[in-house]
């Protein structure tokens, strides 16, 4: 990749963010990166990705855990671009921008490169045609994901057609969060990353599985 695509990358707000963070922090892990810069961790596993191909950041494993640093390439671009933020700081009188217009800016800027998607919208038939393209550990992950999903539909629709208790099918579900743990730590671990299809499924059924443990009672479906 070129110098000119290492440029567009610092341009938008989110990458800029992340490096400042993991040369404040000295060393941390993706899930602390996203939470910090307000991004999903498939935005932010892609940003890592592209950082660690242009040689800003590299990742190292204590125990399971994968953690990020940056190298000493990137801890030069975060002097540069703490240099750079420092001086764009004090606004330009020649810029006078309505609040109305900066707030746009700045939302424009933050969401280039994101999807946001509402509960729900995960369609198994494109994501089945999706998966021809994916590396052979993000098919192991998304079969995983679907699997776990589907058991999960499967409890909640015995717990309504049986019309069990709130307590009986909370603790069906309950161990399911500990499965999702596990895909969302492997996926942290991965040595390469895993591709955004994949996260995004496993998010979408974290919130399935959210939405039917705070349910009062199954209803029909």
């Amino acid at each position: 990749m070129s110098d000119e695509d290492a440029g567009k990358l610092f341009l938008q707000e989110k990458p800029t963010r992340a490096l400042l963070f993991i040369g404040s922090t000295g060393k941390t892990y993706a899930s602390v990166i996203s939470k910090e810069i307000d991004s999903t961790f498939a935005h932010t596993t892609r940003i890592l990705s592209k950082m660690e191909q242009f040689g800003f950041i590299k990742f190292s494993f204590v125990g399971r855990i994968k953690f990020v640093e940056l190298t000493e390439y990137g801890k030069e671009v975060e002097k540069a671009l703490q240099e750079f933020r420092n001086i764009i700081a004090e606004e330009s009188p020649l810029e006078e921008k309505s609040a109305e217009e900066k707030e746009a800016a700045v939302k424009g800027e933050e969401g280039e490169g994101t999807v946001d998607k509402e509960p729900g919208e995960w369609d198994e038939k494109a994501e089945s045609v999706r998966a021809k393209e994916l590396d052979p550990l993000s098919v192991e992950i998304l079969e995983k994901v679907r699997n776990l999903g589907n058991k999960i539909e499967s409890i909640y629709r015995e717990a309504v057609e049986k019309g069990q208790s709130k307590e009986i099918f909370s603790r069906k579900l309950g161990p399911n969060s500990r499965d999702i743990k596990k895909l969302y730590n492997q996926i942290e671990r991965a040595e390469t990353p895993v591709d955004e299809t994949v996260i995004s499924a496993l998010e979408e059924t974290e919130r399935l599985l959210e939405s039917y443990l705070k349910s009062s009672k199954p209803e029909n479906m």
